[in-house]
């Protein structure tokens, strides 16, 4: 299904890219499985909310975009309060929050001329999936065994997000879907499978 939405979106192919960009994300509830833990739980309403910004992302002009933006926005404050009920804080964590605000403020500033308009939801969205980031490494160390599935998730989502914004409000890239939509799925599959770890 991923592929084929990957596929259609390089093709421009807007009748089959839009029923299957959506339905590869909900695949993830069948990842997630039943959810038997607040983790779980919190994941699937991730999820949802990436459903959605999905969906409102397949429109066109600033308003699908600002709402894609919120869906998304939301979907990373689930998943942080996710991780935070595991985290375990400690330096590392210090260390991959100064590098993650670094990468942040970067992309921001890279994009700042294409925001015109947009510069004070695309700074809390750079805040929300900051955190997101942060607090998905935090539970390394802690007492979910599935950690490691949860800090690589967050990072490829961030690449994902952070390659779309360059691509959208800097220039474009090359065979851009590949590198959004497949971080973008890939980083959503390890947090899926993170949420099936028991503790």
């Amino acid at each position: 299904m991923g592929a084929l939405a990957v596929l259609s979106a390089e093709r421009q192919m807007a009748w089959l890219h839009v029923p299957t960009k959506p339905l590869t994300t909900a695949l993830l509830f069948w990842i997630v499985g039943w959810p038997a833990t607040r983790i779980a739980i919190w994941v699937d309403v991730g999820i949802a909310l990436s459903v959605i910004g999905d969906i409102a992302l397949l429109g066109r002009g600033r308003g699908a975009f600002l709402a894609g933006l919120g869906a998304f926005l939301l979907a990373h404050l689930a998943y942080g309060a996710a991780f935070a009920r595991v985290a375990v804080w400690s330096p590392h964590v210090a260390v991959v929050a100064v590098a993650t605000i670094a990468a942040t403020a970067f992309v921001l500033r890279a994009t700042r001329e294409g925001t015109v308009g947009m510069r004070g939801p695309t700074v809390a969205y750079g805040v929300a999936i900051s955190a997101m980031v942060i607090a998905a490494f935090a539970t390394l160390g802690g007492p979910l065994p599935t950690a490691p599935l949860a800090a690589g998730g967050a990072i490829l989502f961030y690449a994902s997000d952070a390659s779309l914004a360059l691509n959208k409000f800097r220039r474009p890239i090359p065979h851009a879907a590949f590198l959004t939509l497949g971080l973008y799925w890939i980083g959503q599959i390890g947090i899926a499978l993170a949420a099936r770890g028991r503790l």
